[in-house]
């Protein structure tokens, strides 16, 4: 009773989408991680068409993001997550269909559709709805539940794949969407835009003013948009680029493979952990701050590696505190619009700043595949740096223009 009364009432139904998000991302973003020896095998899928799947994910998801966000804010978010669920079932289904590359890929515009109605910014979005002042707290606990979906997923994908094949694995995935998604994302309730009280201290007024509207001024709301979508754009090259080369980073130092993967898993906990503190404490700060250290912390990181003698103690902390700066970047990312732009207009908003986000992300995997293996792990982590600092220089001008007010 204590906690429903402190999420406003909502307590169950946020249980409930907690649940639907690692769902969501573990049934498509993380299944491919599992299923990829086995779509080589029976159908002659190398990797990079697999995880090609990703890519065509995340530029559908950016594609049409602005439109979903506008909708989004109209009409609230129930019936597009509902559309969503039944169409990521579809993009399922047609997947464990697929006899080759063509409808392979084909299968992840459809699934890509759907993950952009029911998951990413559209879940965020139900928060902020919902939950009011509230919001970045909850955020917060969401994304710490979203980093569990890889944990629960790639072990389920592998006992039912194992157990019944990569196609029924894909239509348990896809009953999913439909028995237990579905009926959760029904249970949100009608989207009513709040008025505000007509009689209210100037006090209270300010608060719900700057609530709805932020706190960027309107003249420099599209400077501020330019600089949150370079900062975040920059960061997200890196950190959807960077991890998934570090354990030959490692080894390409002089660490052993055990020793480097060994090391690699320090990632999800430490994210986790950074996720934590921030949806407990991150409260007391203002969230423009909380990002500008993570975007300090990433290149200070890369830069420092190289001229660090490589052993287990050094990649470890290099491992914790990079992730930590990713997990706390990964929420600011979804928390730092509203406060700086508010609730009014928030899914529009995040649909405008999806579009650069979700190119970077995807160029990414290539991009650092490409480096890794023509430049090297030293100047690797140099450009990683460099990157990253663009993005550090972004934000610290973006606190500047707040502070000025």
């Amino acid at each position: 009773m204590a906690a429903s009364s402190r999420f406003g009432g909502h307590g169950p139904l946020l249980c409930g989408l907690a649940l639907t998000r690692i769902i969501g991302w573990g049934s498509t973003f993380y299944s491919p991680s599992v299923l990829v020896g086995a779509l080589d095998r029976e159908i002659g899928l190398n990797a990079e068409i697999v995880f090609g799947g990703i890519t065509i994910l995340l530029i559908t998801g950016a594609l049409v993001a602005p439109a979903i966000g506008r909708i989004l804010d109209r009409e609230g978010t129930r019936r597009s997550m509902c559309i969503g669920a039944v169409i990521c079932a579809l993009g399922l289904g047609v997947l464990s269909l697929a006899q080759g590359p063509v409808s392979y890929l084909a299968s992840w515009f459809v699934i890509g559709l759907g993950h952009a109605m029911s998951l990413a910014n559209t879940g965020n979005v139900t928060i902020s709805q919902l939950m009011g002042e509230r919001t970045r707290r909850v955020i917060g606990l969401m994304m710490l539940v979203t980093g569990l979906a890889s944990s629960v997923f790639w072990p389920l994908t592998a006992v039912l794949m194992n157990a019944f094949g990569w196609r029924a694995t894909l239509l348990v995935f896809a009953a999913m969407q439909l028995v237990i998604v579905l009926p959760i994302y029904a249970a949100i309730p009608r989207y009513r835009r709040a008025a505000a009280p007509a009689a209210a201290s100037a006090t209270v007024q300010g608060a719900a003013s700057a609530g709805e509207h932020g706190s960027v001024p309107v003249q420099a709301r599209r400077a501020a948009f330019w600089l949150v979508a370079l900062a975040f754009s920059a960061s997200g090259l890196v950190s959807w680029g960077l991890p998934l080369h570090l354990i030959s980073l490692f080894q390409e130092a002089g660490l052993t493979q055990a020793q480097a993967v060994w090391i690699a898993t320090l990632s999800g906990p430490a994210t986790l952990a950074a996720r934590a503190i921030d949806a407990t404490l991150g409260e007391r700060l203002p969230a423009e701050k909380v990002a500008l250290f993570g975007l300090l912390l990433g290149p200070v990181l890369c830069l420092a590696l190289p001229f660090v003698t490589m052993t287990v103690t050094a990649a470890a902390i290099f491992i914790v505190l990079f992730s930590a700066a990713l997990g706390v970047i990964s929420i600011a990312r979804a928390t730092l619009p509203l406060a700086l732009f508010g609730r009014n207009g928030f899914a529009t908003m995040l649909g405008k700043l999806t579009v650069p986000q979700n190119m970077t992300f995807a160029a990414a995997p290539l991009l650092f595949a490409v480096m890794v293996e023509r430049l090297g792990a030293s100047p690797t982590l140099m450009i990683s740096a460099a990157i990253q600092a663009i993005g550090f220089a972004a934000m610290f001008a973006l606190v500047r223009m707040v502070a000025r007010g």
